[in-house]
């Protein structure tokens, strides 16, 4: 993603709303995004060339945000029909280490499983970040 598109996004973020699920019976006007998650797909040409393919772009809500960044909740979020659930650390039967667990094909959309991609926020510097955190280091 260049320069421009992100600085695009920036303006266009007091229209969004967060995508994420808040739980039954909730309205996504009532939870303004604040920030966008942007995680490139790809794949590495060699030791030193990736190649990202695209770029998935999720607008995301503070509370939303903080909780990606802390470490009682892990995210499963669906890039191929962008529907999420929220998995609660503490009380899951398996043990997640991961903020974001990226399904390709989840049981919503698909009755074949795709693929698992997984990161954490402050791991990879070119893995999934969020926008105003790269544009504080643009400015820095």
């Amino acid at each position: 993603m260049n320069e421009i598109d992100k600085l695009q996004l920036l303006a266009e973020l007091t229209h969004e709303f967060c995508e994420l699920n808040h739980g039954p019976d909730t309205h996504r006007e009532n939870f303004p995004a604040s920030d966008f998650i942007i995680m490139p797909f790809g794949y590495a040409e060699n030791a030193v060339t990736d190649v990202a393919v695209r770029e998935m772009v999720v607008p995301v809500c503070h509370d939303c945000a903080t909780a990606l960044l802390g470490n009682e909740w892990t995210l499963l979020y669906c890039f191929e029909c962008c529907s999420s659930q929220w998995v609660y650390r503490k009380m899951a039967r398996n043990k997640y280490r991961h903020h974001v667990l990226w399904l390709r094909g989840c049981p919503h959309c698909s009755n074949q499983f795709g693929g698992l991609y997984f990161n954490d926020f402050d791991a990879v510097a070119d893995s999934a970040h969020f926008l105003r955190e790269y544009a504080g280091r643009m400015a820095a």
